[in-house]
């Protein structure tokens, strides 16, 4: 049983503590991920360590929300903000259930990597070799995340873990890096399917049955994690719209994860190999997890709750606005990748949303941006008037 810290109350803002909260949990799901994906029991460790660490962070908040409210007016004003903070306590518990299936030695099927070659933004493990043009570089200076929208996140270095490394970290030679990001920046790096460390080699053949399951995990990832980009920015903006289309899909994560478990039930073979599918059926539990968080963070803007300035600076972080525009059909973005069109670059703003045929979908690097496409973005008030214009000409 793990020794428990002694929470005693420290005076520090609410803003920095959810932060923190806020980037420890999104970072522990990668991973936890990971940990699940190549099977490594330390790196499964660290997890279980910052979910300790989130632990104690939400009692902090708690703490110091109770101190700041004074009256009635203020508890319903900061009422978002521990609705919020829970939400992220609840990821992180999330994570730390990836890791004990990885810690209980609780094989995750084989199938499962091919569910995470399906996945909008995948994970990869690389060794840097001696001749690496990476060796003696740093993160900074690499830029891996801007030029091809691949992020370290954790490097393994002999038996130690430097988990979400700053930008002045040097790559070393035998750093073990583990990354995310889109597919093509994947390839970029060299990251293909058969530089990945495996657990163990498939037993099975993938057949129809195992191909609705892998189809169906993968579906469930994307859109757990979809809804919670979609519920921080229905905070952002106080949008009804996209918390109702958090919502919308939370019930549709619901019945999805339903067919994924049948499905996975149906297929076990025999008694002997359930502990296999254990491990399966306990990811699609996480990511209905994640979904119900990315819910009760989208039920503060649906019980008309105005969120809390906190929860803005918090989400916006270095940003100073937010905008909303629709791709004309004469715009020069049109037909470009985001990041072929450099949106960052020439404007200040990041696009965090993007509608197209009512739907709301996650942008990746290599979206393409159509015409009659709605982008929601944050960043400096002087690029606003940037972004209008790239949008409509």
């Amino acid at each position: 049983m793990s020794a428990f810290e002694k929470i005693e109350y420290r005076p520090r803002p609410v803003r920095e503590i959810l932060v923190e909260m806020k980037n420890l949990s999104e970072l522990m799901i990668d991973l936890a991920y990971s940990a699940a994906l190549f099977h490594d029991k330390e790196l499964a460790d660290e997890v279980v360590r910052l979910e300790n660490r989130v632990d104690t962070l939400t009692y902090l908040l708690d703490m110091n929300v109770m101190i700041a409210a004074r009256s009635a007016d203020d508890a319903e004003a900061l009422v978002g903000v521990s609705v919020v903070a829970s939400a992220a306590d609840k990821i992180s518990d999330a994570a730390a259930d990836i890791a004990v299936i990885v810690l209980r030695d609780i094989c995750v099927h084989p199938i499962v990597r091919e569910a995470f070659e399906k996945v909008e933004e995948r994970l990869g493990c690389v060794k840097v070799e001696s001749k690496s043009v990476l060796v003696g570089k740093t993160l900074g200076e690499l830029g891996l995340e801007a030029k091809i929208g691949v992020d370290v996140i954790a490097i393994r270095r002999g038996e130690d873990w430097i988990i979400n490394p700053k930008s002045d970290e040097t790559i070393e030679d035998e750093d073990f890096l583990i990354v995310r990001g889109a597919p093509g920046g994947m390839m970029e790096l060299g990251l293909v399917e058969g530089s990945l460390k495996k657990s163990r080699e498939p037993t099975i053949a993938v057949t129809k049955p195992f191909r609705k399951i892998v189809d169906k995990l993968a579906e469930l990832k994307d859109t757990s994690e979809l809804m919670m980009d979609l519920a921080y920015s229905s905070l952002l903006l106080n949008s009804r719209e996209l918390a109702e289309e958090v919502q919308m899909l939370e019930e549709h994560i619901d019945s999805l994860h339903t067919e994924f478990e049948l499905l996975v039930l149906a297929s076990i073979p025999n008694p002997q190999e359930s502990k296999d599918f254990l491990g399966l059926i306990r990811l699609g539990v996480v990511t209905e997890k994640i979904a119900d968080a990315a819910a009760q963070i989208a039920a503060v803007v649906l019980r008309g709750l105005e969120p809390h300035p906190v929860l803005k600076l918090v989400i916006e972080e270095a940003a100073e606005t937010v905008s909303r525009v629709s791709v004309s059909k004469t715009s020069s973005i049109v037909g470009k990748t985001l990041r072929q069109a450099q949106i960052p670059e020439q404007t200040g703003m990041w696009i965090l949303a993007m509608r197209r045929a009512k739907k709301w979908i996650r942008p990746k690097p290599d979206s393409i941006i159509k015409a009659g496409d709605i982008l929601i973005a944050s960043g400096y008030a002087e690029g606003e008037e940037d972004l209008q214009r790239i949008a409509s000409t």
